[in-house]
This record gives C-alpha cells, structure tokens and sequence, in this order.
C-alpha cells in the first residue's frame, strides 16, 4: 500500500515538474506582477487544486456505492487515458523558451493573484480527470478513508510548496536555463509513470 502511494505521489509531483499551464500563469504573474502577485497565484492554484480533490473523491464513492459496473468503465476510462497522456509525454519534442530576466513591470497584488490561480485551475478540465485517476488507483487498492485524505492534504502542500519554490527559481537565470535544456527529461519522467499508473488501472480491471 505505501509502495502504491509513493508511486502515486512521485507521478503527481513528476506532473508538476513537467512545466503545463500552471507553470507558465506563474511565469506570467512573476514577470508581469511580482513576486508577490505570483505567491498569490500559486495559493489559489493549489486551492483549486484542493477542492478538486475533494469533488473527485466524493464522486468516487457515489459511483462504488451505486453499482460496480459504473466503477469499472471510471476504473477502466481513467486508465485508458494514463496511458495516452504517457505516451504523449514520453514522444513529446518539445522546447521550453524562457526569457533571459525578469523584469516587473507593473506590481500586482496577493489577494489578485490568488482569485487568478483558483479561477485559471478551477477552470482546468484536465484537472480533475487526472486526479479521479491518482485517486481511482488508491481507492482500487482499498486504501482508508484516513489515507486518502492524507493524501489530499499531502498533495495539497505539494502543490503550494512547489509553486511558491518556482517563483523563487524563476528569477534564477541559472536555474531557468537548467529548466529549459532538462524539459525532455522531465516529459519522460512524468510519461513513464503516468503510463505505469494507467497500466496498473487497466491490469486491476483484466482481474476484476
């Protein structure tokens, strides 16, 4: 079971490393509004982020509670599309271009940046399909209520960890040149272990 968590828990934050629309809003909110608006904008990320969360695995247990076969065709679409979006990322050819400073030019606010990175992701269909896959796997696996939200909470914190971390490393040229020679690697890291998780998804269902 902690084996399955870990696997769970790397392929979320290999998900974060790989830079997607999250990445360049703060990118934005650093270089157009300041660290501070950024900050903001990485809360409201990782809120949306939360009651996404919440609303997938509340669905979750509506669909196990009313008949197993609704549970199978979720087990089995959200499976389906792991595996696709490993193999997108693990063929993607991608370059990351990132500017060479940054610079504020006008100055933003906390409480702006925060309604901006909840909206943004709240608006997000991408988000909570890939959580009700993340989430499909530990309740396949008859993880507890308690650990499932622990689970929440954790990838919660890792989310707003993250982000405000990024925000800091982006006004590191160094650092943002690091990011851009080691984008491919970090599309086949999250390929890989998206595409594991999904095979696992599919081989529980062969067995059910």
């Amino acid at each position: 079971m902690f084996a399955l968590f870990l696997l769970v828990a790397g392929t979320h934050f290999a998900a974060l490393l790989s830079p997607g629309p999250d990445f360049f809003l703060l990118l934005r909110a650093a270089l157009v509004r300041g660290r501070r608006h950024a900050d903001g904008c990485a809360a409201g990320i990782a809120t949306a982020n939360l009651l996404s969360m919440a609303m997938v695995l509340a669905l979750l247990g509506l669909v196990a509670s009313v008949d197993g076969l609704w549970w199978r065709l979720l087990q089995g679409a959200g499976g389906a599309y792991f595996v696709w979006l490993g193999g997108r990322a693990l063929l993607a050819r991608r370059r990351l271009d990132l500017p060479d400073r940054l610079e504020t030019e006008v100055r933003g606010s906390w409480r702006r940046g925060f309604v901006e990175g909840l909206l943004a992701s709240s608006f997000n269909p991408k988000l909570p399909i890939f959580y009700a896959g993340l989430f499909g796997v530990l309740r396949e696996a008859a993880m507890p209520a308690w650990g499932l939200a622990a689970s929440m909470a954790w990838m919660t914190l890792v989310v707003l960890g993250w982000d405000m971390a990024l925000v800091r490393l982006l006004g590191h040229q160094r650092w943002r040149g690091r990011l851009q020679r080691r984008v491919a690697l970090l599309d086949r890291l999250c390929g890989g272990l998206l595409a594991a998780l999904g095979v696992w998804l599919l081989a529980g269902l062969a067995r059910s």
